[in-house]
């Protein structure tokens, strides 16, 4: 079972679709019902024995969220994959969600922060998490003194931020999960942080995913590959990681990575009110 958030559209649809090729049932974890089902339509043209299912998911909504893992919880009996890639992205103005959150910032990490959460308990025995981050995340920083950015905000920069926060979020919660004198975190759990590079093959209604190695192959390969062991980053092969074959690839440089990521975990769950 793979539950894959933003499935309706983009690279959440192109992985979707490639996981039901592979056999997985799939849960297209979507914001808007009738472009879910669109997309299940789409997954359905293209891998026509593919189990599907849908749920909705307003990550800028914490009252969603919490209502989307108890569905989850209640209706799929262990889940092996949570895609996390759902994104907003290059919002022009600054918004806040409904809790609050800078808009970037809130549905890019703090919603899968909580999901993810949320849904641990419900997880399989080799379950993995896969965290979708951005090469933009080279150069961003965690603007503690300012999350909100109620000064300067800036659109690139602030999708950048909420992409380096996924990834550092993936980093640490692997460490957690390894961590032999930490019982609250399943210590099968693997989780995984994949970034696209760019190129998205088309994934129309008569066409399946391509079989050559493109950016989207990343998450994909991050979702199934078995020697993975947790705490990879995967993203295109070349020397920029813009394309190329997926594979374990150099993380961007996250000063003082330890603390910094105890800090963001403990605002995290602070700001959500999701303990874990």
């Amino acid at each position: 079972m793979a539950i894959v958030t933003g499935a309706n559209s983009g690279i959440g649809l192109y992985t979707a679709t490639a996981l039901a090729e592979r056999g997985y049932q799939v849960v297209l974890a979507v914001r808007n019902v009738e472009r879910g089902r669109i997309a299940m339509e789409r997954i359905a043209d293209a891998v026509p024995d593919a189990e599907l299912q849908q749920v909705r998911l307003d990550l800028s909504s914490l009252r969603s969220i919490k209502e989307c893992a108890a569905e989850l919880l209640t209706s799929v009996p262990a889940w092996d994959v949570l895609v996390n890639d759902a994104a907003a992205k290059l919002v022009p103005e600054r918004l806040l969600t409904e809790d609050g959150f800078e808009w970037n910032f809130g549905v890019n990490f703090l919603g899968h922060f909580a999901l993810s959460g949320l849904l641990v308990p419900g997880a399989s025995d080799q379950a993995r998490i896969v965290n979708v981050t951005s090469l933009s995340a080279r150069n961003a920083k965690i603007r503690f003194h300012d999350l909100r950015w109620d000064n300067g905000y800036r659109p690139g920069k602030a999708y950048a931020m909420s992409k380096y926060a996924q990834l550092i979020f993936s980093r640490e919660l692997n460490r957690r999960c390894r961590d032999e004198r930490d019982s609250a975190y399943p210590s099968s759990l693997r989780s995984i942080a994949a970034h696209p590079g760019r190129g998205l093959p088309p994934v129309g209604r008569r066409r399946r995913p391509s079989s050559r190695y493109t950016g989207p192959d990343s998450i994909v390969f991050a979702a199934t590959d078995p020697g993975l062991i947790g705490g990879e980053l995967i993203g295109p092969s070349d020397r920029n990681q813009l394309q190329g074959a997926p594979a374990a690839v150099r993380p961007p440089a996250i000063p003082d990575e330890g603390v910094t990521a105890l800090r963001l975990w403990r605002i995290a769950a602070q700001l959500t009110r999701v303990p874990w």
